[in-house]
Parts: structure tokens; C-alpha cells; sequence
């Protein structure tokens, strides 16, 4: 009987240990797939709304331009953006982000636009202008890596001011 027992474990741990081999096998192909998808580079959502960032101990902050209800500065504008990207989804406040980017660009940059919360050929050629000075992909589109070259201007809202100079703090 011992014999018997001893004979049906090994045959068990045996199929037990073919058939998590195959699993594993079966799921190489699947990983390789869902990682080479995962390389390559996402769309980014439209950012829907400002917050204040606080980016220093005295208090300042920049306007960051973020997705809605988060904190997150991971998103962009673009042509085409009056002010949703999609008009059957309106969703956050865009023109509300398009509007601090539109202003910012006016004062910190001279670019003389009309802060109407629509990000027209006016705003592309201004942000494709920041991103030449700034030696960055001049495609006209803000994204992070143009918010985090751009100067911004800053505002303290314990004491109610706003910086004169423009800051690069992102």
C-alpha cells in the first residue's frame, strides 16, 4: 500500500509539475506581447484643469496644467483643442488650461494672444516658438516636455502677488 501511495504522489507531483511548466510556456509568448504593447509610446488625454503647484518652501507656486480632479501634469494640448478635443465628451474644464497656458505665454514669452480658452494656430506657432527657443520637438503641441522647459510665472497666495521675473520650477 505504501508502494501504491508513494507511486500515485510522484505521478501527481509529476503532472502537477508538467502542467505548470506548460502554463509558464504558454505565458512567455503572451508576457513578449504584452510588453513590446506597453514600449511603445501612449497617447497622452488632454489636460482638463489648473492647479496651483506649490514649488517651494516660501510658498510659490506655478499653474500646472493637469487631468481632471488629479495632479497629475502627464497629459497635452493641442491644435484642435476648442476647448474639448472631443465635443461628445466634454469632460474637466480645458479652456480653464488652455487659458493659464495662453497667459503665461503672453507674459512670459511677449506672444500677444487672445486668452480665449481655444488652442488655435495663434497658440501652435507660440508654443512651437518656446519650443525652438528651449531646443526642444518644435510640433507645436504642449506636452510635458514642453511644460517642464517653459518659464512660468509664479503666484504666492499667502501674500496675494505675483512674481514679475518668469521661473522654469517644473
Amino acid at each position: 500500500m505504501a508502494a501504491v501511495l508513494k507511486s500515485w504522489r510522484t505521478t501527481t507531483v509529476r503532472r502537477v509539475a508538467v502542467a505548470v511548466s506548460a502554463a509558464a510556456v504558454a505565458a512567455v509568448p503572451l508576457t513578449a506581447a504584452v510588453t513590446s504593447a506597453s514600449a511603445a509610446p501612449q497617447a497622452l488625454w488632454q489636460c482638463e484643469q489648473v492647479y496651483n503647484k506649490t514649488v517651494n518652501s516660501a510658498g510659490w507656486t506655478v499653474p500646472a496644467l493637469s487631468l481632471w480632479e488629479e495632479s497629475s501634469t502627464n497629459c497635452n494640448l493641442k491644435y484642435g483643442d476648442l476647448p474639448y478635443r472631443d465635443p461628445s465628451n466634454p469632460f474637466g474644464n480645458p479652456a480653464s488650461a488652455i487659458k493659464a497656458l495662453q497667459t503665461n505665454l503672453n507674459y512670459c514669452y511677449g506672444a500677444k494672444l487672445t486668452v480665449d480658452g481655444r488652442y488655435g494656430s495663434a497658440t501652435r506657432t507660440a508654443v512651437t516658438t518656446v519650443q525652438k527657443r528651449h531646443g526642444i520637438t518644435a510640433d507645436g503641441v504642449y506636452g510635458p516636455a514642453t511644460r517642464s522647459a517653459m518659464n512660468w510665472r509664479l503666484w504666492n497666495p499667502r501674500l496675494g502677488v505675483s512674481s514679475d521675473l518668469c521661473y522654469s520650477p517644473l
